[in-house]
Parts: structure tokens; sequence; C-alpha cells
């Protein structure tokens, strides 16, 4: 696995572990699902749970998870529906 996400292995790494440590400390949910893809020159992560969720606009805590997030990603974002998911794209060139 490792070498598919190379060479943002690490930030792939940072990103996963913000939106699970997120999802588990703010999510109030009893499920969270992973999923972590290469392809087409990207890596998408995305983190899903059954907790309530929030809102882009929503006041963020003093928490980096979502600033980290943020710089690490090309794109991130928010879906509500059945489960709540944040998900985060990385371009698989290394960032300089």
């Amino acid at each position: 696995m490792k070498s598919l996400l190379e060479p943002r292995y690490e930030d792939v790494v940072l990103v996963v572990s913000e939106l699970v440590s997120n999802s588990v400390r703010h999510s109030e949910s009893t499920e969270i699902d992973l999923m972590v893809k290469a392809e087409d020159g990207h890596i998408r992560v995305e983190v899903s749970d059954d907790g309530p969720g929030f809102t882009p606009d929503a006041p963020r805590g003093e928490g980096m998870g979502l600033a980290i997030v943020e710089r690490l990603s090309d794109r991130w974002g928010l879906v509500s529906g059945e489960r709540f998911t944040v998900w985060a794209e990385l371009s698989r060139d290394e960032v300089t």
C-alpha cells in the first residue's frame, strides 16, 4: 500500500489520522468507516460516520485537525446524508 501512495505517503497518513481523530472526538457516532483510494493521479481519503455532522460554516474549535487537512489536500469537503462523510483529495505528485 505504501508504494501506491508515494511520494505522499506521510501526508496521507496525517490526513487519515486527523479525520479519524475528529470523528472519534466529535461525532458521537457508533461506527466510523475509512476509505483510501489511489487513482488517476490523486489519492482520495473518505471518513464516514453515523454522527450528526457539521457545516463548513460552523465555528471551528481550537484544534488543528481540519486546518492540517486543508493545508495538505488539494480539495476537501463534506457530504451529508444517511452518513456524514468528510473527504480529501491529494495530488500524487510530491508537494514542494
